[in-house]
């Protein structure tokens, strides 16, 4: 619940059964006017979305010597195949809000105690409410506070770490002030209710969650990069980048000789990119503000298409026009072998591992790309609540 007692989170509807082959299911839901997010926005029209969501079991394609994949997912619990909660926001806890407090006052008074307060509390909840999300980020900066200059020397020795650190440390941690008190509305803001606040609280958000540098710890962001096979001299398009986590990892690896797009909607996500990219002379990386319907990427250019924590809220929140045309883009985009590859969040069951982020169940994301032409040839998951799916558009298609 809001601060205004609504309901902030939008879920969509478990299966109760098979969806059977007919017309497109329309839904009208009710939600608060939505915050852009990184790589795509909710289409929206005075406070209702309108979703379009397709059968499952849908005609099969016209190519015969592809095999469909399955015409159902199946339901092995009560738990939503798709699940947005307030996109990629975290919920506000008591607890999460009283460690958030005493950042904050640490920060304020320059005081020890108070970071030492906050990161047992850090330790207690992160375990049951928000395992990887922003507690984990925000008890980093515990530990920096706590920490000797050799502590502090080591936590900062990775560069994209340290642009992190820098970026919410400086003029006094200004940045990181100004995200616990909207966050936990610990401060007043003039700009609190309008558009202009929700973008700026968004932005803050995205940042901690995706550029956090304990994403490693909880992702295995490494073992992600591993089953990508990338090497120098490749064309890579981070769909959704953020501020970036990816893009700098993808740009090293493919080297002089190779490329990255970084593509989103979110400029402030952008200008941080450009800026990091310039200070480390990163001259691969080429910025583009994309469009919810395109990704304005050059035709048969791409080796690899990447999309991380994005493809829920497609598939939620875009109609069917959209969606079209979004996808179209990413197929023109791909050389003849290229690969496009979807990253989300899997449904975990109940009592396996607390994960309270936006998840779509993969069976869902691979029958709907068959039909757009694209068919699974490998799929990883290293950790629970997170697989790896890996498509190669159909010949013909």
């Amino acid at each position: 619940m809001d601060t205004n007692g609504r309901d902030k989170n939008v879920h969509a509807c478990s299966l109760a059964r098979p969806f059977v082959v007919g017309k497109p299911q329309l839904a009208i839901l009710q939600f608060p006017i939505s915050q852009p997010m990184s790589g795509f926005h909710l289409v929206r029209k005075f406070g209702i979305a309108v979703l379009l969501f397709s059968p499952i079991g849908v005609l099969p394609a016209a190519d015969t010597d592809s095999v469909p994949p399955p015409d159902t997912a199946q339901i092995t619990s009560k738990v939503s195949l798709v699940h947005l909660g307030s996109i990629d926001s975290f919920t506000i806890t008591e607890q999460g809000t009283q460690a958030g407090r005493l950042l904050l006052t640490a920060l304020q008074n320059k005081t020890l105690d108070d970071p030492m307060k906050a990161k047992v509390i850090y330790e207690k909840i992160i375990p049951i409410e928000h395992y990887g999300g922003e507690y984990t980020a925000l008890e980093w900066f515990c530990d920096y506070l706590l920490g000797s200059d050799q502590q502090r020397q080591e936590m900062l020795a990775d560069r994209y770490h340290r642009s992190f650190f820098e970026f919410f440390s400086a003029n006094d941690y200004a940045n990181l002030k100004e995200y616990l008190g909207r966050k936990y509305h610990l401060t007043k803001f003039s700009d609190a209710d309008n558009e202009a606040g929700r973008e700026r609280i968004a932005f803050l958000e995205d940042f901690i969650l995706f550029n956090n540098p304990r994403r490693e710890e909880w992702e295995k962001t490494g073992k992600i990069i591993e089953c990508l096979k990338i090497t120098p001299g490749m064309t890579i398009a981070d769909v959704g980048s953020g501020p970036g986590y990816y893009t700098f990892k993808f740009s090293e690896l493919v080297g002089n000789t190779g490329k990255v797009y970084a593509l989103d909607t979110v400029q402030a996500h952008l200008d941080y990119v450009k800026n990091v990219a310039q200070k480390f002379a990163l001259t691969n990386i080429e910025l583009r503000k994309d469009r919810p319907d395109s990704t304005d990427l050059p035709a048969n250019n791409s080796d690899l298409v990447f999309m991380c924590s994005l493809y829920h809220i497609i598939y939620a929140t875009a109609t069917e026009e959209v969606k079209d045309r979004f996808i179209d883009s990413i197929k023109k985009a791909l050389k003849p072998d290229g690969h496009f590859v979807v990253v989300d969040n899997a449904i975990v069951p109940s009592g396996k591992l607390p994960y309270h982020g936006p998840h779509i169940a993969k069976e869902l994301i691979i029958g709907q790309l068959y039909y757009y032409g694209f068919d699974l040839i490998e799929q990883y998951q290293f950790i629970p609540q997170r697989y790896v799916l890996v498509f190669k558009r159909r010949a013909g298609s």
